[in-house]
């Protein structure tokens, strides 16, 4: 072990330049980092939107719907349709709408071209039925259903 001594003379390896493996994995893991960092944000933004608010309350209604209170539900889902069709276009083009000119202009734009002017009739004769009238709540299950993929 005495004999051996320190080579002297040699320089210092330096980390610059990288070799093309760490570009590949700075490159990588920067990826990553972005498309993390965006879907983040794509999340944040639904749950803060209206779309969200709008689901969640569909699902209550749906999940609350029985035949004592199909009336209240099928109020409640008439006056949220308003809302949405006010928030998603002109206020002039819609809401002045009532009876079959409103279910005619739900049909016209609906993405799914579900027959509101034959199905929806209740949205706009339950507010002047009798509280104890019986009312189809399979019925009403569709409608929320075309009112959640009206949204969409």
């Amino acid at each position: 072990m005495d004999q051996l001594h320190d080579i002297d003379g040699l320089d210092v390896i330096s980390p610059w330049p990288l070799a093309i493996g760490w570009w590949v994995v700075i490159a990588c893991g920067l990826f990553v980092l972005v498309c993390a960092i965006w879907l983040l944000k794509r999340r944040l933004d639904y749950q803060r939107s209206w779309k969200r608010d709008t689901f969640t309350l569909l699902d209550h209604l749906e999940e609350q719907l029985c035949p004592a209170t199909a009336g209240e539900t099928i109020a409640s889902l008439s006056e949220y349709l308003r809302r949405i069709a006010v928030r998603r276009f002109p206020r002039k083009e819609c809401a002045g709408l009532v009876g079959k000119a409103w279910l005619e202009w739900l049909t016209s734009h609906d993405p799914k071209q579900f027959d509101w002017v034959k199905k929806g009739k209740l949205l706009i004769a339950v507010p002047y039925a009798p509280p104890d009238s019986n009312l189809p709540v399979e019925q009403i299950k569709e409608l929320i259903q075309a009112v959640r993929y009206w949204v969409c």
